[in-house]
C-alpha cells in the first residue's frame, strides 16, 4: 500500500509537470488575425469615373489561453483595441478604355471629395486643407482655387447627382445588403454590391466593370471579415520584422 501511494504522489507530480508545461507553451504561441475595413466614395461623369476608397487594416495577435476566452468579433470591432493598424487610400480611375492604381499613403483624414470645373477636389488636412487630385497624387491647390472654393467651405460631404455634369455616391460594407449600378452613358457601367456574411456580420464589398461586349472585370473587392493568418503573413503585412 505504501509504494501504491509514493507512485500515485509520483503521477500526480509528473502530471502537475506536464500541465504547467503546456500551459506555458500554450501562452507563448500567438494567433494571428487580420481585419480591414474600407469606405469612400465613387464619383463620375459621361466619360469616366473615380474610385477614393480608403483602407484601415487591423491586426491582432493573441495566446492560446486568450482566444479560449475572447470571441473573434468582440477581438476585432470594439473589444480590444488593435496591435497594429495601417492606413492608405486606394484611388481608382476608370475610362472606357482604361483602369489606373494609385496607392496614396497613408490615407487618413482626407474626405468632402468634390468635382468642380473638370478637377477633384478634397479636404487634406496633412498638406493644409484644400488639395486637388493631379493623377496619382493629392497636391495643395492654388491660391485662386482656394478664393473659389473659399478653402473647404464649398466641398461637398453628401450624394450628388448630376450636378454640372457630375455625380458622387459614398460605397462601404454596411449591416445590409446593398447593391447599385453607375452608368457612364454608353460606354462602362459600375456594379457596386456590400454582402454581409451571415457568421460575423462584417460586409464585403465589390465593384465591377462592365464594358459593352466585354467580360465584366472585378476591379475591387474588400472583405472585411477577419481572417486567421500566418505569421509570416502578419508580419509581411505590417512591416514586421
Amino acid at each position: 500500500m505504501k509504494s501504491e501511494v509514493i507512485i500515485s504522489n509520483k503521477t500526480k507530480a509528473m502530471v502537475a509537470v506536464a500541465i504547467l508545461a503546456a500551459a506555458t507553451v500554450a501562452a507563448s504561441l500567438r494567433i494571428y488575425f487580420i481585419r480591414e475595413d474600407s469606405g469612400g466614395y465613387v464619383l463620375w461623369n459621361a466619360g469616366e469615373a473615380y474610385l477614393f476608397i480608403s483602407v484601415a487594416r487591423r491586426g491582432l495577435h493573441v495566446s492560446y489561453p486568450e482566444y479560449a476566452w475572447v470571441v473573434l468579433e468582440q477581438i476585432l470591432h470594439g473589444g480590444r483595441d488593435a496591435d497594429d493598424n495601417l492606413s492608405s487610400l486606394m484611388v481608382i480611375r476608370i475610362t472606357p478604355t482604361t483602369v489606373e492604381r494609385h496607392v496614396v499613403d497613408p490615407g487618413t483624414g482626407r474626405d468632402l471629395y468634390t468635382p468642380f470645373e473638370d478637377r477633384i477636389y478634397a479636404n487634406c488636412p496633412d498638406i493644409g486643407g484644400l488639395c486637388r487630385w493631379a493623377g496619382d497624387h493629392f497636391e495643395r491647390a492654388t491660391e485662386e482655387e482656394q478664393r473659389k472654393l473659399d478653402g473647404i467651405n464649398r466641398l461637398i460631404q453628401r450624394d450628388i447627382d448630376d450636378e454640372n455634369g457630375w455625380s458622387k455616391h459614398g460605397l462601404g460594407p454596411a449591416p445590409v445588403d446593398y447593391k447599385f449600378t453607375i452608368k457612364a452613358d454608353d460606354k462602362f457601367e459600375l456594379s457596386v454590391s456590400n454582402v454581409v456574411a451571415k457568421k460575423y456580420g462584417y460586409g464585403s464589398v465589390s465593384v465591377d466593370l462592365l464594358r459593352p461586349a466585354q467580360v465584366p472585370e472585378r476591379i475591387w473587392y474588400l472583405d472585411g471579415n477577419p481572417r486567421r493568418v500566418s505569421k509570416a503573413e502578419y508580419d509581411r503585412e505590417f512591416g514586421r520584422r
